[in-house]
């Protein structure tokens, strides 16, 4: 057994061996695995969206089945049905006429309130004015005549180390350092209706929407006969002039017109004489709209993350 001398310290086992680190206390305590099952709603949560929560291509954002007639575009280039829009519309109309009412009525009792208010106030003016005239003094006088002689002994008395707070002062005190006590409990105040707006908003932009703003568009089913056509499978749709399948590409609609085409075939067709190739009528720039890009389960055709902020831990 080696000798030791009492400058030495005593071995450590190397079960206790501590870790090298000049901050050893600055470190999350769990590990990452510890985190996810334990406390699965700390920290961003992010999870991969497979091919069956993906939109696509010609379905309708709202009711998610194939357009099958009446297809419609909004200007942020979402497509829809024109059943399901105008059912929305209808829907977001009356839940704003009743949210213009809770404000109108809300706006009535604000002007009453206030009104009695003002009231109060002239009555207290009238009051006060009375008794200066009668040469009665009231609290409020007498409390600030006191106060003015008395400021200069109390400030004395508390420069000698005595406390000199009133009963007021020591509970606003109390209440500022004591707000889990039930009876200084913060208020929330009482719920207020926010303005509402004009119109009902897009459901998926969050712009304003009207049923004007809404343009027909024309899509162009594929042949049942065509690859991959089976008889459980979605319709697909093509490119109006290329007659090529539309599924993840870049496709616009010609609102003046209602064709809608890939992109590729109008820079390369249309967008030189601003003249529609499939109808030959004619349009402007303003009427072409980008389609929402619809996307798969692969991470080339778009974003396939969902993402959910949380707080961390850390």
């Amino acid at each position: 057994r080696p000798h030791l001398t009492p400058s030495c310290p005593p071995p450590v086992p190397s079960t206790m061996v501590r870790r090298k680190s000049q901050k050893q206390n600055n470190h999350n305590p769990l590990t990452y695995q510890e985190a996810r099952s334990t406390l699965g709603h700390y920290g961003t949560q992010k999870s991969r969206v497979g091919a069956d929560s993906q939109l696509p291509f010609g379905h309708c954002a709202l009711s998610l089945n194939p357009i099958t007639r009446d297809a419609v575009v909004s200007p942020s280039g979402t497509l829809y049905q024109k059943e399901s829009i105008v059912e929305y519309l209808v829907r977001e109309n009356e839940k704003l006429k009743e949210w213009r009412q809770s404000y109108e009525r809300q706006q009535v009792e604000d002007e009453e309130k206030e009104k009695e208010e003002e009231g109060k106030k002239k009555m207290r003016e009238i009051e006060s004015f009375s008794a200066k005239d009668g040469g009665v003094l009231t609290s409020a006088d007498a409390s600030a005549h006191v106060s003015k002689h008395a400021s200069g002994r109390l400030g004395s008395l508390k420069g000698m180390g005595y406390d000199v707070s009133g009963r007021e002062e020591k509970r606003a005190g109390l209440k500022r350092t004591s707000y889990w006590l039930s009876d200084w409990t913060p208020d929330a105040g009482e719920e207020r209706v926010k303005t509402p707006p004009k119109r009902p908003s897009s459901p998926f932009s969050g712009r304003e929407i009207r049923l004007k703003d809404l343009k027909a568009v024309t899509l162009c089913a594929e042949e049942e006969s065509g690859p991959g056509a089976g008889a459980g499978s979605a319709p697909a749709f093509v490119c109006a002039l290329s007659r090529k399948r539309m599924t993840t590409q870049p496709c616009v609609a010609i609102t003046r017109t209602g064709t809608v085409m890939l992109k590729a075939s109008y820079e390369e067709f249309a967008r030189g004489d601003m003249v529609d190739p499939v109808t030959g009528g004619k349009f402007k720039e303003k009427d072409v709209v980008d389609l929402r890009k619809a996307a798969t389960g692969y991470a080339a055709s778009g974003k396939v993350e969902a993402e959910v902020y949380r707080p961390t831990m850390s």
